[in-house]
């Protein structure tokens, strides 16, 4: 009986697999650790899927020996077929599907980055809208005299206001004066030369009329 093809780590259901892993913000090291866990439960449903299929028992097919799904998928090893010089592969072989790999990874991490803009930008914009349900009970009377327990239920729609420190971040992020208005900003050194309290002048306005004599009082001590 000719032995099984070893599995390695080609066709769709390992680019599926570490795509719905990326996709789920892990990095490649999380992808190594648990892609071993993941290939054996696409082959079990697999199998699965192949036994509800099956119109007679002898269209069933062997269970897999779940044991002998490779599971040795290290960072180190994921990281040699993403860079394309996994000893297990051909040259060819890491040629393509280390092309394959980068691809995936980056599609499924671009479509997570626009999810995270879309909730970020609702954030910084004051769109994000809340509900609150409150739930009261009350007692009252029917229209018969009898009474009896209500409860009320209210519900309130919010929307949040724009958040500054989002909106700092965004412009720190995509807005080159603002960035360099701010670094500007943060190179200026303030300084005083001079720090006997006596020497210090301080001028202060008075709006009301009634202080129009304190006003002048103040500039004569100021001479």
């Amino acid at each position: 009986m000719p032995a099984k093809k070893k599995f390695d780590y080609d066709g769709q259901d390992f680019y599926t697999a570490i795509g719905n892993l990326a996709g789920k913000d892990y990095d490649d090291y999380e992808i190594a650790q648990f892609i071993g866990d993941e290939i054996r439960s696409i082959v079990r449903q697999r199998y699965e899927d192949a036994i509800d299929a099956a119109e007679t028992p002898d269209q069933i097919p062997e269970e897999p020996k779940y044991d002998e799904i490779p599971n040795s998928l290290t960072p180190e090893v994921f990281a040699k077929m993403k860079n394309g010089n996994y000893e297990g592969w051909t040259e060819q072989e890491n040629k393509l599907r280390s092309m394959l790999i980068s691809q995936v990874l980056q599609h499924a991490r671009g479509q997570l980055r626009l999810v995270y803009k879309g909730v970020y930008d609702k954030v910084a914009l004051g769109k994000i809208k809340t509900k609150t349900t409150t739930t009261q009970e009350r007692n009252t009377v029917n229209k018969n005299g009898e009474p009896y327990t209500e409860t009320v239920t209210t519900t309130t729609m919010q929307e949040m206001p724009p958040n500054l420190q989002a909106l700092t971040m965004w412009r720190w992020h995509h807005d080159p004066e603002f960035r360099k208005s701010m670094t500007q900003m943060k190179r200026m050194d303030v300084s005083v030369e001079d720090k006997s309290i006596d020497k210090i002048k301080i001028n202060v306005v008075y709006n009301k009329k009634e202080d129009t004599d304190l006003q002048e009082q103040k500039k004569e001590e100021d001479k």
